[in-house]
């Protein structure tokens, strides 16, 4: 059997190398070779949750066995060489474990006078990597190539004391700040429409906007927009020249995806309504002119779509109410009504001032 031959090989090999003074001492190549009463090889423990490599492992200490190699099984939590795994009484040491997904063979072999020697392979699973049969063989292989690579002629040196390993430098790297969601100011410009009830017919309007971020989405957020003007009646009742104009503050909770920022407004503000009565085409009647302040709260939704870091389209509708409602009457006839409700629609550009 190729174990039984090879081991018988290894272990001549091994013997050799643990006690070159009586080799060296018997002049005769007959005379037996003196081996010192020690474990030869430790085997250490693999990962307990690896089926593979803990097979592996008594595969090995079964083909040492069939060598005629004494060998022990140590269990060093560090792995082989670490500072708490006792492998000194041992001519050598083999360690399976896992690098990266792949089953890895690490041999260690110490020479009398202080040298070690290391081979180290990884063993795809296409290559017997999941074999616990080919990993031993691997193994045992890997140890007798190490002493196959001994030279004959090596030079014997006492063995140079390691110095004491100084502490590693332990540096403190401060903390990065937590992200905010803070952004800077952004400033809306562009046009608006306004509409009321029972003829109060659209009219359009320069609209201005800022919204300073506070944190978490929210904005506080200053509208104003004015003016909104258009003539409503007609022939039959007369007319009256309408001016409109709004300054509203609140407040704006911003949703992020990519590009685009949805969002959803709550405000409260003043609306002011301006109307101009004029005489009939039939000369009836007297102009008049009446004002009208009222509060007002509004709702709304809206969408940014942003084509630069500081730059961004913006829509947006809004619903507001007035208390009270604002009637205009001509002739004794409601021509229109505002904020019973009105409808404010925006559209424009977004400018971050400093990087969204």
């Amino acid at each position: 059997m190729r174990a039984g031959g090879s081991g018988y090989r290894l272990w001549v090999l091994l013997a050799a190398v643990v006690a070159p003074g009586a080799a060296r001492a018997a002049p005769d190549p007959r005379a037996a070779v003196a081996v010192p009463a020690v474990t030869k090889v430790t085997v250490v423990d693999p990962p307990a949750d690896d089926r593979i490599l803990v097979e592996a492992g008594l595969r090995i200490r079964a083909e040492l066995d069939a060598a005629g190699l004494s060998n022990r099984a140590v269990a060093c939590a560090g792995g082989v060489g670490s500072a708490g795994c006792d492998a000194t009484a041992s001519a050598a040491a083999i360690a399976l474990s896992r690098q990266d997904g792949l089953a890895t063979i690490r041999v260690i072999a110490t020479l009398p006078d202080g040298y070690e020697l290391h081979r180290l392979i990884r063993v795809p699973g296409p290559e017997g990597g999941d074999d616990p049969s080919v990993l031993a063989v691997r193994a045992v292989e890997l140890l007798r190539d190490i002493y196959l690579d001994i030279p004959r002629d090596f030079p014997r040196r006492e063995a140079v004391p390691a110095e004491p390993a100084k502490p590693a430098e332990v540096t403190t790297v401060p903390a990065p700040p937590p992200p905010s969601d803070r952004r800077p100011l952004r400033v809306f410009l562009g046009a608006a429409v306004l509409t009321g009830r029972r003829g109060l017919g659209p009219a359009v309007a320069p609209v201005l906007a800022v919204a300073l971020p506070v944190g978490y989405g929210l904005s506080l957020t200053a509208t104003a927009s004015a003016p909104f003007q258009r003539l409503i009646g007609d022939a039959d009742t007369g007319t009256a020249s309408t001016t409109q104009a709004l300054a509203m503050v609140g407040g704006r909770y911003e949703l992020v995806f990519g590009n685009v920022s949805p969002f959803a407004t709550l405000a409260t503000g003043l609306h002011y309504l301006r109307a101009e009565r004029a005489p009939t085409i039939m000369g009836t009647g007297t102009a008049t002119t009446t004002d009208a302040i009222s509060p007002l709260i509004a709702v709304g939704a809206g969408v940014s779509v942003w084509f630069r870091r500081w730059l961004a389209a913006t829509a947006q509708l809004e619903s507001f109410y007035t208390q009270p409602i604002t009637d205009i009457t001509v002739s004794n006839v409601v021509v229109g009504t505002a904020g019973g409700p009105s409808l404010l629609a925006q559209i424009g550009l977004s400018v971050s001032l400093g990087e969204r």
